[in-house]
């Protein structure tokens, strides 16, 4: 009689298993490239220990002015940019190190403010010229000059380079396309395994996606010694969710 009611829940539960549904969510990847075609950096002007606020705009404006009047030749393409973000005015005590890891105190509640100016251009052959030309201008202000009180001084970004808007929506649908493909492939896999009964999409995620850049060999074409390296490519990835539900999948309580 215990054998018999035994025998019994084996089959409830295998009858309950091939007959009730369940869902399954599948992540799809994709990933498309495309070679970059824009790059940018940031030359932060900053004016530091002066006694008035009209002396430290006056000299930020004056070397900042020189800044894009030198940059303005390498504004080519229509959707070249050069644009300007200037700071406020704050009260700050400037230190700089020195040789024995000790701070220096250059000037104490002086006022201080700044300036970047960020260049986005798409003319890669001009970017070592570029470079080149804005470090001999400059010379010795990029750097704080810890003999002196009342100073103006430059920092430049490295090259960042990225996609134009169009060109990065192209490539995101592209890796969207390809993360499509491989959850509708991953999807007839556990199909055939499975052998899902009235499957039905249940519900779709928003797509996420991602990028980072590959480097090779590749830089610009002159001979500087200075010459940046760019990148070969930009991979955008997408990953891509779904859901589906199902009556029953037979095959897969084998």
């Amino acid at each position: 009689m215990a054998n018999l009611r035994l025998h019994f829940l084996l089959f409830l539960m295998s009858w309950s298993l091939l007959s009730f549904g369940g869902t399954i969510s599948i992540t799809g990847n994709g990933e498309a490239s495309h070679a970059p075609d824009e790059y940018r950096f940031d030359i932060i002007v900053t004016s530091i220990c002066y006694e008035t606020t009209k002396a430290a705009q006056s000299q930020n404006s004056t070397l900042a002015n020189q800044i894009i009047e030198l940059t303005q030749q390498y504004k080519l393409a229509p959707n070249d940019k050069i644009t300007t973000s200037p700071g406020g005015f704050i009260r700050s005590t400037e230190y700089v190190p020195t040789e024995n890891d000790r701070s220096k105190i250059i000037c104490e509640n002086r006022w201080k403010t700044w300036n970047t100016i960020r260049l986005t251009l798409h003319d890669f052959s001009k970017l070592p010229k570029l470079q080149e030309e804005l470090t001999t201008f400059l010379g010795s202000t990029e750097a704080v000059n810890i003999d002196k009180k009342e100073q103006t001084y430059v920092q430049i970004s490295s090259p960042q380079f990225s996609l134009t808007e169009d060109n990065l929506n192209k490539t995101r649908k592209l890796a969207q396309q390809s993360a499509l493909m491989d959850a509708k492939n991953q999807l007839q896999n556990f199909n055939d395994s499975c052998d899902f009964r009235s499957l039905k999409l249940m519900s779709v995620a928003v797509p996420t996606f991602d990028s980072w850049v590959r480097y090779g060999t590749k830089s610009a074409s002159i001979s500087e010694s200075s010459t940046p390296v760019i990148p070969e490519e930009i991979t955008v990835t997408a990953a891509w969710s779904f859901t589906w539900e199902f009556d029953s999948a037979p095959r897969c309580y084998n």
